[in-house]
């Protein structure tokens, strides 16, 4: 029995909200807050910062001690996490 599925998420991201320039990817990138990584990326928080430390996933901090996660690099993870578990299955 083979059962595929498919899911389709949209993420709204308004112009200039967390907006910054991603050193490790090079370009502008949105910045999502550790909540909004959490929401996009459906992993907790204690996962997305291993991933950080790891760096699989680009993070910056910002003057006022806020940690935030390129959008870029974590849509890439969520990605390559969802080939492996296809792969599995």
């Amino acid at each position: 029995m083979t059962i595929e599925t498919e899911r389709f998420m949209t993420v709204k991201i308004h112009p200039g909200k967390h907006c910054q320039f991603c050193e490790v990817c090079g370009s502008n990138s949105p910045m999502l807050t550790t909540t909004e990584a959490e929401q996009f990326s459906r992993m907790s928080s204690l996962a997305i910062f291993r991933l950080i430390e790891a760096g699989r996933i680009h993070s910056r901090e910002t003057a006022a001690s806020l940690l935030l996660v390129c959008f870029n690099s974590l849509s890439a993870e969520k990605s390559k996490q969802q080939s492996i578990k296809e792969q599995k299955l």
